[in-house]
């Protein structure tokens, strides 16, 4: 994807995947979270993290934009809790990936 793209930036990644990112206020046990839409999908990202943290939420929660986005987490938490621990360390591993290089 970074050969493809020519970037690492996660928020370089949504604008060419056209995927918006907004930051905006979240409840404090959110960092972040993904958005499937039809129309235009999104990222929401809490405003008050830092640039580092920021970029960290971005690329985690491209990474369900990318790999999980057909999956509703919120019904499949009730039910699944240890599938949804599966997609988080999916998740955390793209993140990890994307931004080491």
């Amino acid at each position: 994807m970074i050969e493809k793209y020519g970037t690492n930036s996660p928020f370089e990644l949504c604008k060419k995947l056209n995927i918006n990112v907004l930051f905006v206020d979240l409840p404090e046990n959110v960092n972040g979270f993904f958005l499937n839409s039809k129309i235009k999908s999104s990222i929401l990202i809490k405003k008050s993290l830092s640039a580092r943290q920021r970029e960290t939420v971005c690329a985690h929660e491209l990474a369900h934009a990318l790999l999980h986005s057909c999956v509703n987490s919120i019904n499949c938490e009730e039910q699944n809790p240890d599938y949804i621990l599966r997609l988080e360390d999916e998740a955390n591993d793209f993140c990890r990936l994307l931004l080491e290089n």
